[in-house]
Protein backbone atom coordinates (compact mmCIF):
# COMPACT_ATOMS: atom_id res chain seq x y z
CA UNK A 1 0.00 0.00 0.00
CA UNK A 2 2.60 2.84 0.64
CA UNK A 3 3.89 1.88 -2.28
CA UNK A 4 0.91 2.56 -4.34
CA UNK A 5 0.49 6.03 -2.35
CA UNK A 6 4.25 7.29 -3.81
CA UNK A 7 3.82 7.65 -7.51
CA UNK A 8 0.37 10.08 -7.44
CA UNK A 9 2.35 12.28 -4.87
CA UNK A 10 5.84 12.10 -7.39
CA UNK A 11 3.06 13.52 -9.82
CA UNK A 12 1.34 15.87 -7.73
CA UNK A 13 4.90 17.45 -6.73
CA UNK A 14 6.38 17.56 -10.21
CA UNK A 15 3.78 17.40 -13.67
CA UNK A 16 6.62 17.71 -15.67
CA UNK A 17 9.40 15.39 -17.16
CA UNK A 18 12.67 15.88 -15.93
CA UNK A 19 13.62 16.39 -19.68
CA UNK A 20 11.17 19.29 -20.16
CA UNK A 21 12.03 20.80 -16.89
CA UNK A 22 15.60 20.89 -17.87
CA UNK A 23 14.69 22.35 -21.75
CA UNK A 24 12.50 25.00 -19.62
CA UNK A 25 15.54 25.76 -17.16
CA UNK A 26 17.97 25.96 -19.73
CA UNK A 27 16.10 28.14 -21.97
CA UNK A 28 15.10 30.07 -19.16
CA UNK A 29 18.40 31.43 -18.02
CA UNK A 30 18.79 34.73 -18.83
CA UNK A 31 21.92 34.72 -21.21
CA UNK A 32 23.21 36.55 -23.72
CA UNK A 33 21.32 35.01 -26.46
CA UNK A 34 18.26 35.14 -24.65
CA UNK A 35 18.52 38.97 -23.92
CA UNK A 36 19.66 39.65 -27.29
CA UNK A 37 16.70 37.71 -28.99
CA UNK A 38 14.10 39.66 -26.45
CA UNK A 39 16.02 42.82 -27.81
CA UNK A 40 15.69 42.16 -31.57
CA UNK A 41 11.86 41.38 -30.75
CA UNK A 42 11.61 44.96 -29.20
CA UNK A 43 13.27 46.27 -32.30
CA UNK A 44 10.70 44.44 -34.59
CA UNK A 45 7.89 45.40 -32.20
CA UNK A 46 8.37 49.33 -32.52
CA UNK A 47 9.19 48.83 -35.98
CA UNK A 48 5.99 47.10 -36.84
CA UNK A 49 3.86 49.32 -34.94
CA UNK A 50 5.49 52.58 -36.89
CA UNK A 51 4.98 51.19 -39.81
CA UNK A 52 1.75 49.22 -39.06
CA UNK A 53 2.98 46.09 -40.14
CA UNK A 54 1.52 43.07 -39.44
CA UNK A 55 3.86 40.48 -40.50
CA UNK A 56 6.84 42.30 -38.80
CA UNK A 57 4.77 42.36 -35.38
CA UNK A 58 4.17 38.76 -35.87
CA UNK A 59 7.87 38.27 -36.16
CA UNK A 60 8.47 40.23 -32.90
CA UNK A 61 6.06 37.42 -30.92
CA UNK A 62 8.08 34.63 -32.76
CA UNK A 63 11.67 35.78 -32.10
CA UNK A 64 10.73 36.42 -28.39
CA UNK A 65 11.79 33.48 -26.50
CA UNK A 66 9.53 34.44 -23.86
CA UNK A 67 7.45 31.39 -23.24
CA UNK A 68 9.77 29.42 -21.69
CA UNK A 69 10.77 31.45 -18.54
CA UNK A 70 6.91 32.52 -18.48
CA UNK A 71 5.72 28.73 -18.35
CA UNK A 72 8.65 27.57 -16.01
CA UNK A 73 7.09 29.77 -13.78
CA UNK A 74 3.68 27.17 -13.40
CA UNK A 75 5.86 23.76 -13.57
CA UNK A 76 8.35 24.93 -11.31
CA UNK A 77 5.23 26.19 -8.58
CA UNK A 78 3.14 23.13 -9.11
CA UNK A 79 5.96 21.26 -8.74
CA UNK A 80 7.17 23.16 -5.40
CA UNK A 81 10.48 24.55 -6.61
CA UNK A 82 10.77 27.49 -5.37
CA UNK A 83 14.48 28.57 -6.19
CA UNK A 84 13.23 27.98 -10.43
CA UNK A 85 10.22 30.15 -9.90
CA UNK A 86 12.27 32.75 -8.31
CA UNK A 87 14.80 32.00 -11.72
CA UNK A 88 11.69 32.21 -13.76
CA UNK A 89 10.16 35.80 -12.32
CA UNK A 90 13.83 37.51 -12.77
CA UNK A 91 13.98 35.72 -16.52
CA UNK A 92 10.74 37.10 -17.46
CA UNK A 93 10.93 40.63 -15.87
CA UNK A 94 14.78 41.25 -16.66
CA UNK A 95 13.41 39.94 -20.80
CA UNK A 96 10.23 42.34 -21.36
CA UNK A 97 12.27 44.89 -19.64
CA UNK A 98 14.99 45.12 -22.18
CA UNK A 99 12.12 44.20 -24.89
CA UNK A 100 10.79 47.72 -23.76
CA UNK A 101 14.34 49.54 -23.59
CA UNK A 102 14.86 48.14 -27.16
CA UNK A 103 11.38 49.37 -28.62
CA UNK A 104 11.70 52.75 -26.85
CA UNK A 105 15.50 52.93 -28.34
CA UNK A 106 14.65 52.28 -31.76
CA UNK A 107 11.67 54.81 -31.22
CA UNK A 108 14.00 57.29 -30.26
CA UNK A 109 16.59 56.74 -33.14
CA UNK A 110 13.77 56.80 -35.88
CA UNK A 111 12.64 60.05 -34.33
CA UNK A 112 15.37 62.05 -34.05
CA UNK A 113 16.77 61.12 -37.45
CA UNK A 114 13.07 62.42 -38.54
CA UNK A 115 12.67 58.36 -40.13
CA UNK A 116 8.98 58.99 -38.33
CA UNK A 117 8.65 62.46 -36.92
CA UNK A 118 7.57 62.61 -33.02
CA UNK A 119 4.04 63.87 -33.37
CA UNK A 120 3.41 60.79 -36.07
CA UNK A 121 4.02 58.01 -33.67
CA UNK A 122 0.11 57.70 -32.22
CA UNK A 123 -1.26 59.04 -35.52
CA UNK A 124 -3.18 56.01 -37.83
CA UNK A 125 -1.69 53.75 -35.92
CA UNK A 126 -4.50 51.20 -35.36
CA UNK A 127 -1.74 48.07 -34.50
CA UNK A 128 -0.38 50.12 -31.53
CA UNK A 129 -4.09 51.25 -29.83
CA UNK A 130 -4.83 48.22 -30.13
CA UNK A 131 -2.56 47.79 -27.53
CA UNK A 132 -2.50 50.16 -25.79
CA UNK A 133 -5.77 49.06 -23.65
CA UNK A 134 -7.14 45.66 -21.61
CA UNK A 135 -9.80 44.60 -23.33
CA UNK A 136 -11.53 40.85 -22.65
CA UNK A 137 -9.97 39.50 -26.46
CA UNK A 138 -6.85 39.72 -24.98
CA UNK A 139 -6.76 38.04 -21.91
CA UNK A 140 -9.01 35.15 -23.61
CA UNK A 141 -6.06 34.90 -25.91
CA UNK A 142 -3.58 34.65 -23.18
CA UNK A 143 -5.55 32.05 -21.34
CA UNK A 144 -5.72 30.00 -24.45
CA UNK A 145 -2.07 30.32 -24.68
CA UNK A 146 -1.44 29.35 -21.13
CA UNK A 147 -3.42 26.31 -21.53
CA UNK A 148 -2.01 25.23 -24.73
CA UNK A 149 1.49 25.93 -24.41
CA UNK A 150 1.54 24.22 -21.02
CA UNK A 151 -0.11 20.82 -22.32
CA UNK A 152 2.54 21.08 -25.46
CA UNK A 153 5.53 21.38 -22.97
CA UNK A 154 4.21 18.38 -20.80
CA UNK A 155 3.93 16.67 -23.58
CA UNK A 156 7.06 17.49 -24.53
CA UNK A 157 6.02 19.46 -27.77
CA UNK A 158 8.34 22.48 -27.86
CA UNK A 159 7.86 21.90 -31.49
CA UNK A 160 4.15 23.48 -31.10
CA UNK A 161 5.41 26.80 -29.21
CA UNK A 162 5.48 28.73 -32.01
CA UNK A 163 1.73 29.27 -31.95
CA UNK A 164 1.44 30.16 -28.47
CA UNK A 165 4.32 32.78 -28.28
CA UNK A 166 1.82 34.74 -31.60
CA UNK A 167 -0.84 34.40 -29.42
CA UNK A 168 0.33 35.73 -26.04
CA UNK A 169 1.46 38.86 -27.05
CA UNK A 170 3.77 40.16 -24.56
CA UNK A 171 6.27 41.93 -26.59
CA UNK A 172 4.04 44.05 -28.37
CA UNK A 173 2.19 45.19 -25.21
CA UNK A 174 5.40 46.40 -23.76
CA UNK A 175 7.10 47.82 -26.89
CA UNK A 176 3.42 49.85 -27.21
CA UNK A 177 3.69 51.21 -23.75
CA UNK A 178 7.23 52.54 -24.50
CA UNK A 179 6.22 54.12 -28.05
CA UNK A 180 3.41 55.90 -26.38
CA UNK A 181 5.54 56.81 -23.07
CA UNK A 182 8.39 58.29 -25.56
CA UNK A 183 5.68 59.92 -27.33
CA UNK A 184 4.77 61.84 -24.29
CA UNK A 185 1.20 59.75 -23.72
CA UNK A 186 0.97 58.74 -20.36
CA UNK A 187 -2.37 57.53 -20.12
CA UNK A 188 -1.72 55.10 -22.93
CA UNK A 189 1.44 54.01 -21.63
CA UNK A 190 -0.12 52.99 -18.83
CA UNK A 191 -2.84 51.05 -20.75
CA UNK A 192 -0.20 49.13 -22.45
CA UNK A 193 1.69 47.81 -19.26
CA UNK A 194 -1.57 46.92 -17.86
CA UNK A 195 -2.51 44.92 -21.14
CA UNK A 196 1.04 43.54 -20.21
CA UNK A 197 0.54 43.05 -16.84
CA UNK A 198 -2.99 41.20 -17.26
CA UNK A 199 -1.64 38.89 -19.80
CA UNK A 200 0.66 37.87 -18.33
CA UNK A 201 -1.13 36.85 -15.38
CA UNK A 202 -3.27 35.02 -17.18
CA UNK A 203 -1.31 33.13 -18.84
CA UNK A 204 0.77 32.15 -15.49
CA UNK A 205 -2.66 31.39 -13.98
CA UNK A 206 -4.46 29.49 -16.84
CA UNK A 207 -0.59 27.49 -17.20
CA UNK A 208 -0.85 26.31 -13.59
CA UNK A 209 -4.84 25.49 -13.52
CA UNK A 210 -3.96 23.26 -16.80
CA UNK A 211 -1.43 21.89 -15.05
CA UNK A 212 -3.33 21.46 -11.68
CA UNK A 213 -5.80 19.53 -14.09
CA UNK A 214 -3.41 17.66 -15.72
CA UNK A 215 -2.10 16.16 -12.25
CA UNK A 216 -5.31 15.56 -11.31
CA UNK A 217 -6.17 13.05 -14.70
CA UNK A 218 -2.56 11.25 -14.29
CA UNK A 219 -3.50 10.78 -10.41
CA UNK A 220 -6.71 8.87 -11.80
CA UNK A 221 -5.34 6.52 -14.12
Amino acid sequence: MPEANTAPASRRRDPAPDAVMDQLMARAEPGTDYLVLMGTAGVLAAVAFLTNSVPMLVGSMIVAPIFSPLALIGFAHVGNRPEQVQMALRAVGLGLGVAVLAAMATTFILNVTNVFPPDENLFDKPLLKERLSVGWFSAVSAAAAGIAGNIALSRDRFDSLIGVLAALALVPAGAAAGIALMSGNLGMAFGGLMLLAVNTGVAVVSGVATLRWLEGTADKT
